[in-house]
């Protein structure tokens, strides 16, 4: 069960401002506001708040992943009112799209957070123990901030301080290199100041592992392969997770926080009374109400994430992963061209389309044992490390025991690049829907190729390869230069 519902002190003032959202909170000069732990606590628990919003982590994570890649379309029969989605699927935004200006605006302002906990927390007196943990959370949430904001602007405002005064806001963006070792020496902070796990009350919360393996996506995402072999191994070494045996098992609420599970963003259906959070998920996937039965389920979603044909053609009939990630709906009305939604996130608990109790992964142990097998394919080729990892996925995904050999093996005997060519297929049926499929087809450099061969009539760009810097920023500070041909 979750407990950390990320509630936020009345007394903290955290709103939203432009600026790369680093003016002065009242949590900064409020001298008064950190002279307990449970001062400290309340800042760090805010540091969580803005991840949960619809513009990161709640709806337009999942946009960016899934609308802008081969694995989602949004039009042909679905409502294309929404211009921010509709471009961003068309690969047609540019530096005025709201969506992305807002995503900006709260990867800034939740940065601000873990600075305010890195400058004022560290000098407080109150358990050292304590301490040690609120200051790795906030190194780690920065790393995963800066990490997401440098794979999609390249570069940014690196901005390491909280701000306690309205002078000096404008910041020039830093180096890519430069942002990736802060990013790194975050992680490495965290990963030695976090523990290994939590009692149910703080689920939710970074430990150790997750550092860990964030550090091993980031090395794998630098090409720093043995790097990140060896994040990967730590982790797998660590004993604390473990595959579910079945797939459906792994996005079953019952089984959040534990299992395989490394890191979530937290969400409670009936969330608000609590200051807990509720997910969108199932209700904005779910087929609308013009294409659902009568009895199916206890209210209609807006059909959102449409999948493609091209997604769900890639599964084998007998891959169980197919209906867990997508639903097949026969009887959606012929001016919807492909009937396939998102059922990936299902809540029973669920009575409204806001109303969900459904986490959003971040990293879990089947990811670790993916990057595992394509570390090693890049340092040896398919060795029988790269296989072993890479067919635990697979048997599960097939319905078959984890650690014994099964009809669903990879084939045996592939070159180097076959390999990878099986596990970019292979990542992108696992993690469907999950956040990943735009990163790691930036990472591959087969972002362009596999749009143009799900729909031939978007044109997808060199400069679409990064994301505009948002011209609400520029308007306020005149050092941010712009992403070349926007």
């Amino acid at each position: 069960m979750k407990k950390i519902f990320y509630t936020i002190l009345t007394a903290i003032a955290l709103g939203a401002c432009s600026d790369l959202d680093i003016k002065p909170d009242g949590i900064n000069t409020a001298e008064n506001l950190f002279e307990t732990e449970q001062d400290a606590e309340a800042a760090v628990n805010a540091m969580y708040a803005s991840m949960q919003t619809h513009d990161v982590y709640n709806q337009f994570m999942e946009v960016v992943q899934s609308q802008g890649t081969d694995d989602a379309e949004w039009g042909y029969g679905r409502n294309t009112s929404n211009i921010n989605k509709l471009q961003m699927d068309k690969f047609q935004f540019d530096a005025s799209s709201d969506l992305i200006y807002r995503f900006w605006e709260n990867h800034y302002k939740n940065i601000n957070r873990t600075n305010i906990v890195l400058d004022r927390v560290a000098d407080m007196s109150i358990d050292e123990e304590v301490k040690s943990r609120f200051l790795g959370e906030a190194h780690f949430l920065r790393g995963m901030m800066y990490f997401n904001m440098v794979r999609l602007f390249g570069k940014v405002p690196l901005v390491t301080k909280p701000t306690t005064t309205l002078e000096g806001l404008q910041v020039r963006r830093t180096s890519v290199d430069s942002v990736y070792q802060l990013i790194i020496s975050d992680l490495m902070a965290s990963e030695s100041s976090l523990p290994t796990q939590y009692s149910p009350d703080d689920y939710g919360r970074p430990t150790k592992g997750a550092a860990t393996a964030l550090l091993a996506k980031v090395y794998l995402t630098n090409k720093e392969y043995e790097k990140a072999k060896e994040a990967a191994q730590a982790v797998m070494d660590m004993g604390q997770y473990a595959l579910w045996p079945t797939y459906e098992q792994v996005f079953d609420i019952a089984n959040e926080n534990v299992g395989e599970s490394i890191f979530e963003i937290q969400f409670v259906s009936t969330g608000g009374t609590d200051g807990s959070v509720s997910s969108s998920y199932q209700g904005f996937f779910k087929p609308p109400a013009s294409v659902r039965a009568p009895g199916e389920g206890e209210f209609s979603g807006y059909g959102d994430n449409p999948v493609t044909e091209n997604h769900y053609n890639i599964y084998a009939p007998d891959d169980n992963r197919r209906d867990v990630n997508v639903l097949f709906v026969p009887g959606a009305p012929s001016s919807v061209q492909y009937p396939y939604y998102v059922n990936k996130y299902q809540d029973p608990q669920a009575t409204t389309v806001g109303d969900g109790g459904n986490n959003y992964y971040i990293l879990r142990y089947a990811d670790v044992l993916m990057m595992y097998a394509e570390a090693e394919n890049e340092l040896n080729g398919p060795t029988a490390l790269a296989y072993d990892a890479f067919n635990q996925i697979r048997r599960r995904g097939f319905g078959y025991p984890l650690e014994v050999a099964s009809p669903a093996d990879l084939t045996a005997g592939l070159s180097k690049e076959q390999f990878l060519d099986s596990l970019m297929v292979e990542r992108r049926r696992e993690f469907a829907f999950e956040g990943q499929r735009r990163f790691d087809l930036l990472r591959w450099g087969r972002l362009k190729e596999a749009v143009t061969a799900q729909d031939p009539s978007i044109l997808v760009l060199d400069k679409h390869l990064l994301f505009p810097i948002p011209e609400q920023e520029r308007l306020v500070n005149d050092l941010l230069d712009q992403n070349d041909d926007y």
